[in-house]
C-alpha cells in the first residue's frame, strides 16, 4: 500500500512538472521575443511588438535569432521574421517542440514544418482596413499596407483580416501567424486585442479616460488657466497638466521661472488641491533658438539625432568609439541637469510632479534609461528609435515595455486640438471631429486609453466641447493619476503616490533655487517684520508724546 502511495505521489509530481507554464517571480507570463533582420541598429517593430506585449506582461527578453537561447525558460515565444534567412537548426527545433503559446510574424514560417504545417503564404497584397470578425472591431487605415497573401484552410481560425476577407492573423490550436511585420497601428491594435487570447486574460469592462492641459509654463495666463481651473473642479473631473518650469524666448533678456510669476503659482497650486496631477514636461521645452513650448529640448531636430553637443558648437561626426562615448556622456549630463533642475524647480514651489512627458515626444533609447533612474511613469507617445524622432508609436494601452527600463507608459491616443485658419467661423471644427474619430476607432478596443490633451489659451468654450466628446463613451472612468503608484526621485527628494495620496521626503531646502527662493522670502518678511515694528515704535512715540504735559500745564497756568 505504501509503495502504491509513493508511486501516485511521483506520477502526481511528474505530470505536475510537464504541465509546468515558466512564470516570473511575480506570477507574470515569462516571454521572449526572437528576431530576424539584418539591422541590428534598428528595431523599431521589434520595440512596438514589445511595447503591445508589455500590456500583459513586464518580464520580456528580446533577442535576435543568433543568440542561444532556451525556450524553456519562458511562457510564451514571439517570432519577428523581418527578413528572410534560413533559421539554425537548433533554433527551429526548439520551436517546434516548444510547449506554450507562440505567435509568428512575417518571413520564415515554411521552415516550421510541423507546428506551422497549417500556413501556406502568397505574394504581398494591400489592405485598406483591419477588422476582427468576431468582435465586430474594424478600423481603417490611413495609407494602403501591404501583407503577405496567407492561403488560409477551413481547419483553420481567422482571427482578424484586412478589406474584410484577407486573412492577416490565423491560428491553429496554441500557434498563431501574423502575415506582417509591419506593426503600426491600426495592425497593433488588433494584435494587441489578439494577444488577450494568447495571455488568457480577462478584458476590463471599463475604459479609462483623461483630459491633460499641455505646456503650461511661466508665461501661461494665470486667469485663464484659473477659470478652466474652477470649471473641472465643478465637474469633479480629475485631470492632468504638463508643466515646463522655465520660460525662454530670443525676444527676452531673462528666462522666466515661476518665481517670478506668484499669481500663476498660486493658480497652479489650486489646481494641485483640486483633481490635478501634475507632469514635467521638460525643464525649457527647447534646445536651440526657439520658443519655450515650439522648441524641442531632449533631440537635435537639425542633425536629427540626440542631444550629443552643445547648440552652439560645431557638430561633431564621432569616428571612433572614444568619440561617440564622449557624445553620450554629454547628453547623459544635459538630460540630468534638466531633470534635477526641473523636479527641484517645482517642488520649491510646493508643485510636485508624478510623470514625466517628453517635449514633442521625442527622446532617445539612452534618453528613456537616465529617465527611469528619476521617474516610474511616463506619458505620451513613445519614439522608438534613434534613427530618426519621427518613428513613434502610439500604444492604446498602458504596459511597461522593456526599453523603458521599468517606467510604465501611459498611451495619449485622441490627439489636441488646433485652430484652422481656412475656417474662421468654425476654427476648431475639424480637430474636434478627429479626436472623435480617433476616439471611436479606441473605444472599440479592450483597456484602450481614451486620452486627448488641450492647449489652455484656447479658451473654456472650446474645452467643454473636448469633455463633451470624452464623457460621450459608455462606462469609462476618468484617470486619476494619483490613485496610481508613482514614483519620483531626484537627490534629496523623493515623490510617491498612491490611492490618492502624494507624500513627499525633502531636505528642508533641497536645492540652490529653493535656497534663492528662502533667502528672497525671508528678506521679504524680515522687511515687513521691520516695517511694522518700526511704524509701531513711531506709534508708540507719537502716543507718549501727547500723553507728556506741557511747561504751562505743569506749572499750573491754563
Amino acid at each position: 500500500m505504501k509503495n502504491k502511495i509513493i508511486l501516485l505521489f511521483t506520477i502526481c509530481m511528474i505530470g505536475i512538472l510537464f504541465s509546468y507554464t515558466p512564470v516570473s517571480a511575480e506570477g507574470e507570463s515569462k516571454v521572449v521575443i526572437i528576431y530576424s533582420s539584418n539591422q541590428s541598429n534598428d528595431l523599431t517593430q521589434v520595440r512596438i511588438l514589445d511595447t503591445i506585449v508589455s500590456h500583459f506582461t513586464s518580464d520580456i527578453t528580446i533577442t535576435s535569432d543568433e543568440e542561444s537561447i532556451n525556450l524553456d525558460d519562458y511562457s510564451h515565444v514571439f517570432y519577428l521574421g523581418l527578413i528572410n534567412k534560413k533559421l539554425s537548426s537548433g533554433l527551429i527545433q526548439q520551436m517546434e517542440r516548444f510547449q506554450g503559446e507562440m505567435v509568428f510574424f512575417g518571413d520564415n514560417v515554411e521552415q516550421l514544418t510541423k507546428r506551422y504545417g497549417f500556413v501556406s503564404t502568397g505574394e504581398s497584397e494591400t489592405i485598406r482596413s483591419v477588422s476582427i470578425p468576431q468582435s465586430g472591431i474594424k478600423t481603417e487605415v490611413e495609407e494602403s499596407r501591404s501583407i503577405l497573401k496567407i492561403n488560409a484552410s477551413t481547419n483553420q481560425e481567422i482571427v482578424s483580416v484586412g478589406d474584410e476577407s484577407k486573412p492577416l492573423i490565423i491560428k491553429d490550436k496554441d500557434s498563431y501567424y501574423v502575415g506582417t511585420t509591419n506593426l503600426y497601428n491600426p495592425v497593433g491594435m488588433v494584435i494587441g486585442e489578439t494577444l488577450y487570447e494568447v495571455f488568457g486574460k480577462q478584458k476590463n469592462e471599463k475604459k479609462v479616460k483623461y483630459l491633460r492641459l499641455e505646456d503650461i509654463h511661466p508665461k501661461t495666463d494665470a486667469k485663464n488657466l484659473e477659470t478652466i481651473a474652477k470649471y473641472l473642479k465643478n465637474h469633479k473631473i480629475p485631470y492632468l497638466v504638463t508643466i515646463i518650469p522655465v520660460y525662454t524666448s530670443t525676444k527676452i533678456k531673462e528666462d522666466i521661472h515661476f518665481s517670478d510669476v506668484p499669481e500663476l503659482v498660486k493658480v497652479l497650486q489650486y489646481m494641485q488641491k483640486n483633481g490635478a496631477s501634475f507632469i514635467l514636461h521638460g525643464y525649457k521645452h527647447q534646445y536651440r533658438e526657439t520658443e519655450t513650448g515650439e522648441g524641442f529640448e531632449f533631440w537635435d531636430v537639425q542633425n536629427n539625432r540626440p542631444i550629443y553637443q552643445s547648440k552652439d558648437d560645431k557638430v561633431l561626426v564621432p569616428t571612433n568609439v572614444e568619440e561617440q562615448l564622449m557624445l553620450e556622456d554629454y547628453e547623459r549630463q544635459y538630460i540630468k541637469e534638466a531633470i534635477e533642475n526641473g523636479v527641484t524647480e517645482m517642488i520649491a514651489h510646493n508643485l510636485y510632479p508624478l510623470a514625466f512627458e517628453a517635449p514633442h515626444y521625442a527622446m532617445s533609447q539612452s534618453g528613456y534609461e537616465i529617465l527611469s533612474g528619476y521617474f516610474s511613469t511616463y506619458v505620451g507617445q513613445l519614439q522608438i528609435t534613434d534613427q530618426s524622432r519621427k518613428s513613434t508609436y502610439g500604444p492604446i494601452t498602458s504596459g511597461k515595455p522593456s526599453f523603458l527600463h521599468g517606467m510604465t507608459s501611459i498611451p495619449e491616443t485622441m490627439g489636441y486640438i488646433e485652430k484652422d485658419i481656412h475656417n474662421p467661423e468654425k476654427p476648431f471644427a475639424v480637430s474636434l471631429k478627429n479626436m472623435k474619430s480617433l476616439g471611436d476607432d479606441v473605444s472599440q478596443y479592450s483597456d484602450g486609453y481614451l486620452g486627448a490633451f488641450y492647449h489652455p489659451y484656447l479658451g473654456l468654450d472650446t474645452l467643454k466641447e473636448v469633455v463633451q466628446i470624452l464623457n460621450s463613451y459608455p462606462n469609462t472612468t476618468w484617470l486619476d493619476l494619483k490613485q496610481l503608484p508613482n514614483k519620483v526621485e531626484v537627490e534629496n527628494v523623493l515623490i510617491q503616490s498612491k490611492n490618492g495620496e502624494v507624500t513627499i521626503e525633502k531636505d528642508i531646502v533641497s536645492s540652490d533655487y529653493e535656497m534663492n527662493i528662502f533667502v528672497k522670502n525671508s528678506f521679504m518678511y524680515v522687511l515687513l517684520i521691520g516695517g511694522l515694528l518700526f511704524g509701531l515704535a513711531i506709534y508708540f512715540i507719537s502716543i507718549r508724546q501727547k500723553n507728556i504735559p506741557s511747561n504751562e500745564t505743569r506749572n499750573g497756568s491754563i
